[in-house]
């Protein structure tokens, strides 16, 4: 009897100083991934908003690779917040040839290839793609396809068990939409819709409404910020 007390006083220590250790390196993470979000910056400059930023850690923490993201707005951009998920290191031709496509495309219209890339001149960007994709996809896209599946399966698995016992408004439950090598988890129902209030100004009435919805769609993405964390911390590393 004294043995096996000896032996679990022993045990005992052993396994919190383990648990520890592990809760210590996943926190020294965090905070690598934290000092990484906060850095980030979006093609025109713009850092992450405030309001999505720890559930953007909370993605890459569970080895959900980000590629955009938006805390949602009331007059511009979408109204609704969401992250977007995307295999890291895309190819840069999704088609044989598409470099080829782009760069006739270019000289055609007089502009770099670079300003059809980025759509600065929709017929040529429409021109361009209708062109290439008549090819195949590269292998290197495919290989790199094959991981945005296995990234949209784990966020999957990673909602279904959130809404596990669960009720939630349909317009504020979380839902996937899968596009074009990428997918983003968002909230929002019918509102998931880029605003178009350029032409007319929104009413007081309206602006009321839309900030209302915008703060359970954004604590609805806080719970499941929530739950990610409590997954990352219970996994193993």
């Amino acid at each position: 009897m004294l043995e096996n007390f000896e032996a679990q006083f022993m045990q005992s220590p052993i396994k919190e100083d383990k648990s520890q250790i592990g809760n210590e390196e996943k926190n020294l993470k965090l905070e690598e991934i934290k000092h990484e979000v906060e850095n980030t910056c979006d093609k025109l400059g713009q850092s992450i908003d405030e309001r999505i930023k720890e559930t953007v850690i909370m993605f890459k923490a569970n080895e959900l690779p980000t590629s955009s993201s938006c805390e949602s707005h009331v007059e511009r951009g979408l109204y609704t917040p969401y992250v977007e998920v995307s295999a890291l290191n895309e190819p840069e031709e999704r088609f044989i040839d598409e470099n080829k496509a782009f760069e006739k495309v270019a000289k055609k219209y007089n502009i770099t290839i670079d300003k059809v890339k980025a759509s600065k001149i929709e017929e040529a960007y429409v021109e361009a793609i209708k062109e290439c994709s008549q090819n195949e996809e590269t292998e290197e896209y495919k290989k790199w396809n094959k991981e945005n599946e296995k990234l949209l399966e784990k966020g999957r698995n990673l909602l279904e068990k959130f809404y596990k016992g669960r009720r939630v408004d349909p317009n504020i439950k979380l839902q996937i939409n899968k596009g074009v090598g990428y997918f983003r988890i968002h909230n929002g129902g019918e509102n998931y819709q880029f605003i178009i209030d350029k032409e007319r100004k929104i009413s007081e009435e309206e602006k009321k409404i839309r900030e209302e919805n915008i703060e359970k769609y954004r604590a609805e993405m806080q719970e499941f910020t929530d739950f990610l964390k409590k997954v990352y911390m219970k996994k193993e590393i």
